[in-house]
C-alpha cells in the first residue's frame, strides 16, 4: 500500500514533531491506530502494523493557543511549509534529505510529508485569525471534554489518543468520503485492526453513542468485495473475515 520509505520517514518526523511540541499532544488518524494495535498485531503476525504517510494532530479550540503555537513551531523551527490546514515538508526518496525551497527535484524522487491540523470546532473568526479554512472533526471534542482518550507515554512525551471505539467511529465517518482508493483501503484496514487488535470488545460495541446508524450503513454500503480483497493483501486476514467483522460493527 505505502512504500516502506514513506512510513519510515513519516514515523521519523512524527517523533521529531512530538519532541518539539508542548503537551498535551493529540494524535489522530493512522498513527493513532498504529499505537493502539501495533503490539498485538506484531505479536500475532511477526511484523509491525501498517504505518501512515501523514501525521494528524488534533486541537481543542476552546483551550489556549495550542494550534497557533504548533504552527509557529513547525514552520519556524522544523521548517514545514504552511499550505492551508496542512503543513508540508518534501523529502528526497533517494538521499532521504529534506528538499530545500526552490530546489529542483523530479516529482518521482519527491515524497510529500504532510502534517494535518484538525480542530474540534471552528470559531467564527478562525479564518481571519489563521488565514485558512480548517478540517474539523466534531467527535474530537469528546477527547477533550469527556476525556474519551487514553494517555500514552511515547518519545518522552504524554500523548492523547482517542479511545479505540471513538477512533473507530472517526474512521467510519471518514471512509465514505475518501476520493483516493489507497486511503479507502487504509481506512478499511484501520477499522478492522481497531476491531480485532485493540481493547474493543466486539460483542459490546456501541458506535451509535458516537455516530447515527445511517452513517454506519453509509460506510458499509460503499465497501465492495474488491475492497475487502485489497485489504486482505495488506492486513493478513482473509477478505471473508474482514467482511464478517464489518458486518458486526456496521449492522444493517
Amino acid at each position: 500500500m505505502y512504500e516502506e520509505f514513506e512510513t519510515k520517514t513519516s514515523y521519523k518526523y512524527l517523533k521529531e514533531v512530538i519532541k518539539n511540541l508542548a503537551e498535551p499532544i493529540c494524535i489522530l488518524g493512522g498513527w493513532a491506530v498504529f499505537f493502539h494495535v501495533n503490539k498485538k498485531f506484531e505479536k500475532a503476525q511477526g511484523r509491525p502494523y501498517l504505518g501512515s504517510r501523514d501525521i494528524d494532530l488534533g486541537f481543542n479550540m476552546g483551550a489556549g493557543d495550542a494550534l497557533a503555537q504548533t504552527i509557529k513551531t513547525l514552520t519556524e523551527k522544523l521548517r514545514f511549509e504552511s499550505i492551508s490546514f496542512r503543513l508540508l515538508k518534501e523529502i528526497h526518496t533517494e538521499t532521504e534529505e529534506e528538499i530545500k525551497k526552490g530546489e529542483k527535484v523530479h516529482a518521482h524522487f519527491t515524497f510529500p510529508l504532510f502534517v494535518d491540523l484538525i480542530v474540534d470546532s471552528i470559531p467564527k473568526d478562525f479564518k481571519k485569525t489563521f488565514g485558512f479554512d480548517p478540517i474539523d472533526e466534531p467527535l474530537l471534542n469528546l477527547v477533550f471534554s469527556k476525556k474519551e482518550h487514553i494517555i500514552l507515554n511515547e518519545f518522552d512525551k504524554k500523548l492523547l489518543l482517542p479511545k479505540p471505539e471513538l477512533l473507530l467511529a472517526m474512521k467510519i465517518n471518514s471512509l465514505p468520503d475518501r476520493d483516493k482508493q489507497h486511503k479507502k483501503i487504509k481506512d478499511i484496514c484501520d477499522i478492522f485492526a481497531l476491531a480485532w487488535y485493540s481493547d474493543i470488545q466486539l460483542n459490546d460495541i456501541n458506535l451509535v453513542q458516537f455516530i447515527p446508524k445511517n452513517n454506519l450503513k453509509k460506510c458499509g454500503d460503499v465497501v465492495t468485495n474488491d475492497d475487502y480483497r485489497a485489504a486482505e493483501i495488506q492486513i493478513g486476514h482473509s477478505a471473508e473475515e474482514i467482511k464478517r467483522v464489518f458486518n458486526m460493527i456496521l449492522p444493517i
